[in-house]
């Protein structure tokens, strides 16, 4: 008898020991991937720019955008393309809150490797570094590091070129607000002792264009010359304007219609 209540009360104490011990610590949820449009500029609009025809004040702001954007489809491909492949494949837990998302992509002719690593900093934020390697050419170059708010209302990154030799190219900054769907994202030329240093273009969505004259923008700043290019329009009826110092010798508003031909600015 007294051999069993011996084995009930170990019992006992085995089970309460048990049950006060923590519950094992639960692995944590994988940060969401950044929002493209936290990296990636929209030039819709102007992206299909027909620049064998003229119509003045449209034309004069779209190419200006499209020079922007020729430069930037040909210096981001590898960026851009590693980037959008990240949401094609599922992260591995590294711990100390780090996430790893590894996997191949195609850029330039070529296969590449990508090491996209999403670290949660604190409860606001996400830091985001991504490596890639392209075989016998160049292996883990720090392509572009970044850090993003975990609701989503801004990012920042680095972005470099030239894996054989990584510079400074880009610095991208983006806003966003939640509550009305305003965004901005500005990319500014960070390159040493770059003639544009500091140069930057910006596109801007603001409320719907039912509600905002002009619920699209762009402001190009030209560094070197020290001007700074302004573009409003709507991407609904297509009207628009420009404003350029240097290009018009004023400071006023210069207009096109919903057929993208010059009008007087009401």
């Amino acid at each position: 008898m007294k051999n069993l209540s011996f084995v009930l009360a170990l019992v006992l104490s085995i089970t309460l020991m048990q049950s006060c011990q923590k519950e094992p610590l639960v692995e944590e949820k994988a940060p969401e991937l950044p929002l493209q449009e936290s990296f990636i500029m929209s030039f819709q609009g102007f992206e299909d720019t027909d620049t064998t025809k003229s119509f003045g004040n449209w034309f004069y702001a779209a190419t200006n955008v499209v020079v922007w954007n020729t430069m930037l489809t040909i210096n981001l491909s590898v960026p851009v393309a590693s980037f959008y492949e990240s949401f094609n494949h599922d992260p591995i837990y590294e711990g100390d809150q780090t996430w790893l998302w590894a996997y191949s992509f195609y850029a330039d002719g070529a296969i590449h490797t990508a090491k996209l690593y999403g670290q949660v900093l604190n409860e606001n934020e996400v830091g985001w570094s991504m490596y890639i390697t392209k075989d016998n050419h160049f292996d883990d170059v720090l392509w572009y590091e970044g850090i993003t708010a975990i609701d989503r209302t801004y990012a920042n990154w680095t972005l470099r070129i030239n894996g054989y030799n990584p510079t400074d190219f880009l610095g991208i900054e983006y806003t966003a607000d939640n509550g009305n769907g305003a965004k901005a994202i500005r990319y500014t030329n960070i390159i040493p002792d770059n003639p544009g240093n500091g140069g930057f273009i910006e596109y801007r969505e603001a409320l719907d264009a039912t509600t905002v004259e002009f619920n699209r923008g762009y402001d190009v700043y030209k560094a070197e010359v020290d001007n700074l290019l302004e573009i409003q329009w709507n991407n609904v009826n297509h009207e628009g304007r420009v404003k350029d110092p240097v290009k018009f010798q004023d400071d006023e508003w210069h207009c096109w219609n919903s057929h993208l031909l010059d009008t007087i600015c009401e």
